[in-house]
Order: C-alpha cells, then structure tokens, then sequence
C-alpha cells in the first residue's frame, strides 16, 4: 500500500488545514478560475451542454456558482451522467466552498483541492480509484476547519487505512459517510468521539475496518445515525442514546461478543486488550469472534474453560504485548516468536502462576527479561536489546501452541527426553550383561 493510501485525505481535506494568510487573501483571480472550469470541461467526456467554449462560467455554466468578484465557489455537478476524469487544474480553485460530484461514473486519481473554505465534498457513487498525496506537513496546520459534509460512499479504491489525522483535524465535520471504500485497519473511535463533538452523521459499513467500539462514541450528543455493519468489530455492542437507536446500523456483519450492549466475558475481554496491543490486526479480527475464546479462537488453545496457550508465532504481528495477558489466570505456555514487536515484556506476566513457557525470539523487544520463576522457561534470542537474555526453567508444555514453527524451548524438552532414553537402554544392556556373566 502506497504513501499516497496511507494519507489520503491530509490535502483532500484542505479546509481543515490550509487556513493560512495567502489563501484569506484570496490568491488566485476569475480569469484563473475560468480557465479552470474550460479544462474541466476538456476532461469530461461530455461536459454539460450550457458549457460552451468561450461562455463566462460564472453566467451561464450549469451547475457553477461564483463570488461577486467571479471566483468560483461552489461546482454542482451530482447526478449528470458525467463520465471522464478529473483535471489537475482544480487544485487552483482556492475560493471553492462545495465540490459535488455524486452519482456519476468518473474515473481515475482525484486531484488535490487547495481551498481552505472548502465546507463540502461529495464525490461518492462514482468510479475513482486514487485519492491525493499528503503533500506536506503543512498542511495540518489549521486554525479553523471548514468541512462539514464528506461523503466518499462506494467508490472501487485499494485497500487503504482509516486516514485518522486528516479526519480528525476536522473539528467542524457533521456529515462523514465512507461505507463501501475498502477501509481497512484499527478504527480509531475514541479519538473520533472525543474531537468530532459536531458529527451528525457516520457511515462506514461495507468495509474491513477492526477494533472494539468505545462508549464513548454513543455519547456524542449531536449524533443521529450510524451505520458500522459488516466490517470486523469486535467486544460489547456499542450502546447509543435514544436518539440513535433507531437509526443504527452497528452489530450485522460484525464480530460483537454478544447481540446486545453488555459486557464481554473476562478472558474475552483480556484476549481484545491483547489484540489491541498488535493493533486489531485483520486476521485476528475475522477469528476473534463471539463471547467464547475458546470456541475455535486462532492462535488460542484451552484446558476445559481456561485459556492455557496463546500460541501466535510467525503472525506477523507489529505493536506491544499487552499486560492484560496476565488476566489470563490459567495461562502455561505464551509463544509471540517470530513478530515485530517492539517495548518492553510487561512485569505483570512474572505473576501468572501457571506460566511455564515464554518465547519471544525474533522480535524488537526492548527493556529487561521480567522476573520469572526459576521454573519458567523463557526463549529471548533474537530483540533489539541485549539485556533480554534465555531463562532455561523446567517449563513443560506445547511451546508451539499452534502457531506455524516449532521453537528452541521445545527442541531442548525433545534432547533431554532422548538422553533419558539412551540412560535406561544403557543400564538395561549392563544388568543383561551382568546376569550372562
């Protein structure tokens, strides 16, 4: 996935974040503006009929709205058959209040828009296939957002993650609509709720977005519908005020703990930590279902109801190890070899009392080896720092715990159990010898 995916939105979003002098100034002229509009028109497979060459777009272009000083402001064009593409010349339509380009069946990249006082962008229900770059940081530095309503509904993009920083830097948002736009990743929800106190309206269903929705996005006292059905949530049904309830489109497609709002079981509960120390992760997400961690969870074996092996070698997993691991009362055997993890062992795993078994070579592990048991056989070969050394305990138990490689700690039980084997077929030939002599 390219850079361009990954900060989607930072310049598409430029109302949040290009209030600066030169654009309050109003930089650009008619003229300019005008011969945006014709290359516009040179793009479009069949622009409108009222666009003729040579008109002024500002008296006689359907759909185009201008200021008294003929700076373009508003482009209307929603449900007009249009086909075609996008000409880059938009980007220098720096007085654009609204772009409305819905229910059409343009193609290809989406230009970067450089308003500042951009309130509205629909571009949904169109054939797109690229959104713009980042372009700089500056573009993040906003004193005012402006955007309001975006809406960017199906639209047959790459796998691309949830553009959090641009999103988020839009204080003003009340309408966000992206069902259908292949999303995928962490949603950051709390973070959403906590600064987009205005949204009136969120739409993400149809997507492979993960994670456990917060509280506090029910509690978001403007918001009046919703719609987060068949991505890969997981954990407590999210509960919203009456207001809401009616209007929602949250638990089909997803992977709730339960059908209704309420707490997840304990080890379920530990296990989502967990998984949200990795970052919700795709392929956890579509597995970690339900309220029964050990019904068919992967990576997760059980003794009767206790979760006694985490085994998730070779995952490739990036994030922390969560300290909710040590919820996990009955656990023997925790096998995280083979990742890019990074921080620190947490402390709190030296107080599971069942634990025989750790093994976290091959990853960018930091910090001290915590204080285990002598009888706790620990494998730490292979981090980022030299103080996460091998502990050899007694620890007995499937090292593998299901995952894809087998590990050192399982090859030295299988060494030992041959040398116990070759030390009784030795004595058996000296006593047979003995009794012929």
């Amino acid at each position: 996935m390219g850079r361009k995916m990954k900060h989607f939105l930072i310049s598409l979003l430029l109302s949040c974040s290009l209030a600066t002098a030169a654009a309050a100034a109003g930089i650009g002229s008619s003229s300019s503006d005008a011969a945006a509009i014709a290359d516009l028109a040179r793009y479009l497979a069949k622009p409108p009929s009222t666009w003729t060459t040579g008109g002024d777009p500002c008296s006689s272009f359907k759909g185009i709205t201008c200021s008294p000083s003929g700076r373009v402001t508003a482009i209307d064009l929603a449900r007009q058959n249009l086909t075609g593409t996008l000409s880059s010349s938009l980007s220098t339509l720096t007085a654009l209040e609204s772009l409305q380009l819905q229910d059409n069946a343009l193609s290809g990249a989406v230009p970067p828009l450089r308003s500042p006082s951009l309130a509205r962008l629909s571009l949904d229900g169109n054939a797109f296939t690229s959104l713009p770059a980042a372009g700089g940081d500056d573009l993040l530095r906003a004193a005012a957002p402006a955007l309001r309503i975006l809406t960017i509904d199906n639209l047959p993009l790459p796998p691309w993650p949830f553009p959090a920083a641009a999103v988020l830097a839009c204080r003003s948002l009340q309408i966000f609509s992206a069902s259908g736009t292949n999303l995928t990743g962490a949603f950051p929800a709390a973070a959403l709720a906590a600064n987009l106190t205005s949204l009136t309206t969120l739409r993400l269903s149809h997507n492979n977005l993960t994670g456990v929705i917060p509280a506090s996005l029910g509690k978001i006292a403007s918001l009046k519908n919703i719609s987060l059905s068949y991505n890969h949530f997981q954990g407590p049904v999210p509960e919203f005020t009456a207001g809401v309830a009616a209007a929602a489109d949250v638990t089909a497609g997803n992977g709730f703990c339960l059908d209704k709002p309420g707490p997840c079981d304990a080890q379920v509960s530990a296990l989502l930590q967990v998984a949200e120390g990795f970052g919700y992760p795709y392929h956890l997400a579509r597995s970690w279902t339900g309220n029964d961690a050990c019904k068919d969870w992967e990576g997760v074996q059980c003794d009767m109801e206790d979760v006694e092996i985490l085994g998730l070698t070779g995952y490739n997993l990036s994030g922390t190890i969560s300290p909710a691991i040590a919820s996990l009362k009955g656990l023997r055997v925790l096998n995280l070899a083979n990742n890019s993890l990074t921080g620190e062992i947490p402390d709190a795993l030296a107080e599971l009392p069942k634990l025989s078994v750790v093994d976290v070579r091959n990853n960018r592990l930091t910090g001290q080896l915590p204080k285990f048991r002598a009888s706790v056989d620990v494998s730490a070969d292979g981090n980022s720092s030299p103080n996460l050394s091998n502990q050899h305990g007694s620890g007995e138990g499937n090292i593998d715990g299901g995952s894809p490689s087998s590990s050192g700690s399982a090859a030295d039980a299988s060494s030992k159990s041959s040398a116990g084997t070759i030390l009784v077929s030795t004595v058996v030939v000296l006593v047979l010898w003995m009794l012929g002599n």
